[in-house]
């Protein structure tokens, strides 16, 4: 019986994460590293792989190789980027398209060259534009391709209302849209705590402070800078296990709806431009089964506006780039 394979692009900071994070998942059956530093990913490798002798993983097949290990894999996590030194200030968004669409597009390359069957979860930044390049240019199958996306951001933002009211952020169930970054905003309209609705909040919380739509925007967006800067220029442990657990999603056909970033070719949300950016999606075995089109209010609508022109100035930037 064949096991489940994943090939992971990129053994840097997230990518090592991801690889260590998919070691001890239970879900794959074969791991290969592919990075063009082939000491690196040799050595990522090999050091998970010598975790397989201790009792509390499987028996897995752990390795690194060269881009023809994609041919068979279920599963492609890309994490590659251009290399940065150690800074607490992140590149904006045209900085990381100067430098990373050039990657993508060398690792579209290499990858269409070996398959078209396996699904391609996209880390790298900027996640919505990278989604939108692999899709649009390589005419790769749409609902095979997605970026994580608002899955940190969501995240985050459960994380936030769940301290802010004394509750476990599980109970906490909403997401975030838009743009992976600056622009991304919260769905709060469609966000319930134990199943009360967001403006009800205070009936039930009334010692609580209520928190503002604009202050739970700068939160989650912010949160992210400081670990930024904490960690002297890296976030790494959320997103690779966000990736993961969106690849669980897709493996185990679990018909999941997490808000991970696809691209837009037919004017969804009243957008005629293509674009790409995270709305809440089902996940199972086909990849992208389903993206549900939610009704926003007014100033949900207007975040979303702005986040959609955002994303497509990047979109833009990288064409021009060709």
């Amino acid at each position: 019986m064949k096991t489940q394979k994943l090939a992971v692009i990129g053994a840097g900071h997230v990518g090592s994460h991801v690889l260590a994070y998919a070691a001890s998942s239970e879900l794959f059956g074969e791991i290969a590293v592919i990075d063009p530093r082939d000491k690196i990913a040799y050595g990522e490798a090999l050091d998970q792989d010598h975790a397989t002798g201790l009792i509390s993983r499987r028996n897995i097949n752990i390795h690194s190789g060269g881009y023809e290990e994609v041919a068979d894999a279920d599963i492609v996590i890309v994490s590659a980027t251009h290399v940065y030194a150690p800074d607490p200030v992140p590149a904006d968004r045209q900085e990381l398209i100067k430098n990373n669409a050039a990657i993508i597009r060398e690792i579209m390359d290499n990858i269409v060259k070996y398959t078209r069957d396996a699904i391609l979860i996209f880390i790298t930044n900027p996640a919505d534009t990278v989604a939108y390049i692999a899709c649009n240019e390589y005419d790769y199958p749409t609902q095979q391709i997605l970026s994580t996306g608002c899955m940190l951001d969501s995240s985050r933002l459960r994380h936030l209302i769940g301290r802010h009211y004394g509750v476990d952020p599980k109970s906490v169930s909403g997401y975030m849209m838009g743009e992976h970054g600056y622009t991304a905003f919260p769905v709060l309209s469609r966000l319930t705590v134990g199943g009360i609705p967001f403006d009800q909040l205070a009936e039930y919380f009334p010692e609580v402070e209520p928190l503002s739509p604009d202050q739970i925007t700068e939160h989650v967006v912010q949160t992210a800078y400081e670990v930024f800067d904490a960690k002297v220029g890296v976030t790494n442990a959320g997103v690779a296990e966000s990736a993961i657990e969106v690849a669980r999603a897709i493996l185990l056909d679990e018909k999941a709806i997490y808000p991970v970033a696809v691209p837009f070719v037919d004017g969804e949300y009243g957008f005629d431009k293509p674009s790409a950016f995270s709305v809440p999606c089902v996940l199972g075995r086909n990849g992208v089964e389903r993206r549900l089109t939610v009704s926003l209010n007014d100033w949900e609508t207007k975040k979303l506006n702005i986040s959609v022109a955002s994303i497509q100035a990047s979109i833009e930037l990288a064409e021009s780039l060709k």
